[in-house]
């Protein structure tokens, strides 16, 4: 007889990220578990490229007010193109995958800058620390 698992780290709302270090956390996970982002441990077997990109861009709405809507538009329109080469390359054997890493780099640039700006004009974060965040 067979047993459906289900993980103790399942949650029926996911995850997602609320500030812009949680979303360059994200975005670094996300180089490693590229092309699907299928977790082979089984510990989440619900994620997977859909969820992972969701909770992303999710993510960018989420902080949106602190990236200026310019930046947030930069990182939507990555986030998609990542998210289609990777599909691309399921089997990360045609160079798509790579691709889709830059992008994924691009986006962490993208965050960097918006942390800084907001470092160096001493903006508060949501427990209105000046961090960046």
């Amino acid at each position: 007889m067979s047993r459906y698992f289900t993980s103790s780290y399942h949650n029926p709302e996911p995850y997602i990220p609320g500030s812009l270090s949680e979303i360059d956390d994200l975005i670094g996970c996300m180089v490693f578990g590229a092309p699907t982002f299928i977790d082979e441990s089984d510990v989440f077997p619900e994620q997977n490229i859909d969820t992972e990109f969701h909770a992303l861009v999710e993510g960018f709405g989420k902080v949106r007010k602190k990236l200026g809507e310019e930046r947030y538009a930069v990182l939507v329109d990555l986030a998609t193109r990542a998210k289609a080469l990777f599909v691309d390359d399921p089997a990360d054997d045609n160079g798509k995958t790579n691709q889709g890493r830059d992008l994924l780099y691009e986006m962490e640039d993208v965050i960097q800058a918006a942390r800084s700006r907001r470092a160096a004009e001493k903006l508060p974060d949501d427990d209105r620390d000046i961090s960046g965040d």
